[in-house]
């Protein structure tokens, strides 16, 4: 005869959860703040990788084109790793570096994302503070406009 299976808690062991913290509105604002932030920075993180390996596996030629207008005619493509065989040639049913590495690049940046989620909660508060002043000036300026014609 076996033993009846133990039954897991979702607290992980002894550990009794905090339900003492947070009230239900703090929960409600604070939840997708902190939901958009993360989204933000893994954009950000993302797109200074993607960035950086494009830079660091392109080819050396100097272009004519300003690097800003480079960029607009000539879209980078996503750089991917292809495994070549001793003949130089492409293999196309080997797995990839990149494919055994996927779970800690993916570690790596949302480490990134959260180290940098605070600087980017107080760009989005600057930019809403700043959306606010601007439709606020905008309504006064109509306002004025339409009352006092």
């Amino acid at each position: 005869m076996s033993n009846p299976p133990v039954p897991v808690s979702g607290n992980r062991g002894d550990a009794k959860p905090d339900i003492s913290g947070q009230s239900a509105l703090y929960k409600v604002v604070m939840t997708p703040i902190i939901f958009v932030s993360f989204i933000v920075s893994l954009a950000i993180v993302d797109l200074k990788y993607s960035m950086h390996r494009s830079h660091y596996h392109a080819e050396r030629r100097p272009s004519r084109l300003p690097p800003w207008l480079h960029r607009i005619v000539y879209k980078f493509r996503p750089y991917h790793y292809t495994a070549v065989d001793e003949n130089g040639k492409p293999v196309e049913d080997m797995d990839g570096y990149y494919h055994s590495k996927q779970r800690k690049l993916m570690a790596m940046e949302a480490d990134d994302a959260f180290q940098m989620r605070r600087t980017v909660v107080a760009s989005l508060v600057l930019a809403g503070m700043a959306a606010v002043w601007g439709a606020w000036w905008t309504l006064r300026w109509v306002l004025v406009k339409v009352y006092w014609v």
